[in-house]
């Protein structure tokens, strides 16, 4: 490592227990006196329990967000930020109704909090998108961020031990391509480090013992830290972005699915990333013990767990092998084809 380029992230954060209670200071930091709380229709009763801080009379309630960000979702939101005559909004809740705001916030250029429930650490990222395959429209805008998040690890306590797992891993996914990522600077190392080992550490406990606010605040922590310093795209991400999005697969699990079987293809170019990861995780081998550790979270090892059919195999190589791919090891179509293959079987990763 001999040089590079570190740019933080914009966002004001805020972190602990308890922190959803500083919700209105934050809010009047920003000059926002009118607000919609956007959420998915499963969490309203976390949203108006955030629109009860900032005052009934300064803030309503938006259910609008739905998976894969239809334009129905996108339009929804903007009206209710229209009828509400807010100048700011706050987003509650995991990566579908974080990414509804982003695509809002990129559109109407407006200030919003972001409150997350999960750990997919779409909130420090600034692309968005609105739609998927063929009728996606997506962008890269500074202005998709959000001003402020607040890391509330009491909001994760209801995540059901299936959710957390999956979420968790693809966090750690984050986490771990940043380990290899052409970016790579001094701060990420630390960082990624740090959150891959607070990630294998915190998830196991957060699953058997889903109350464990020491272990979600661990988690939370590693997922903060994984989501600031996502690299460019890796084998991993574009595995799970191509696959989920060809095969209508669900987006976390596919990430979890993906992650080992890239780390073992980039171990023999990542040497110094294997032994951070492998040591973060307390295993001898990176790739390995991220298999395991999906295993022990009670996750699918293969895309055929997941629903994806055999005969998908060479549609999905076709995808992959097209995607932008940057890292230290570049595959060929032969090479996608057996990480593909070896990541439907869902057997432990081999060497390629």
């Amino acid at each position: 490592m001999s040089g590079g380029v570190y740019q933080p992230n914009r966002a004001r954060v805020a972190f602990g227990p308890g922190a959803a209670a500083t919700l209105a200071t934050e809010a009047g930091r920003l000059d926002t006196t009118r607000s919609v709380v956007l959420c998915a229709p499963g969490r309203t009763a976390v949203a108006e329990s955030l629109a009860g801080i900032l005052g009934r009379e300064a803030a309503v309630v938006c259910g609008a967000a739905r998976p894969n960000f239809p334009e129905s979702a996108f339009d929804a939101a903007n009206q209710a930020i229209g009828e509400a005559g807010a100048n700011g909004f706050v987003v509650v809740g995991g990566g579908t109704p974080i990414g509804l705001a982003k695509s809002v916030a990129a559109a109407t250029r407006l200030p919003f909090i972001a409150v997350p429930t999960t750990y997919s650490g779409s909130e420090l990222a600034s692309n968005w998108y609105v739609g998927r395959a063929e009728n996606k429209r997506q962008g890269n805008d500074a202005h998709a961020l959000p001003r402020t998040i607040i890391y509330d690890p009491e909001l994760t306590l209801g995540l059901s031990p299936q959710t957390t797992a999956a979420s968790g891993m693809n966090a750690m996914a984050h986490a771990v391509e940043s380990l290899y990522g052409a970016d790579l600077n001094p701060v990420i190392a630390v960082m990624a480090a740090e959150a891959v080992r607070l990630l294998g550490d915190s998830l196991p406990r957060c699953v058997d013992h889903p109350e464990d606010l020491a272990a979600r605040s661990e988690a939370l922590k590693g997922a903060w830290f994984a989501a600031g310093f996502r690299a460019g795209r890796g084998l991993s991400h574009a595995m799970a972005q191509q696959i989920r999005d060809a095969f209508d697969l669900d987006h976390a699990r596919t990430h979890a699915v993906s992650l080992p079987y890239a780390v073992a293809f980039n171990a023999p170019a990542a040497r110094e990333a294997m032994e951070a990861i492998g040591k973060a995780l307390g295993a001898k081998d990176a790739a390995r013990g991220l298999y395991d550790l999906n295993r022990r979270l009670g996750l699918a090892t293969g895309y055929r767990d997941l629903g994806m059919p055999r005969e998908g195999i060479a549609r999905a190589v076709e995808l992959v092998a097209a995607a932008k791919i940057a890292h230290p090891r570049l595959p060929d179509v032969d090479q996608v084809r057996k990480v593909v293959a070896a990541a439907w079987a869902g057997e432990p990763p081999p060497e390629f």
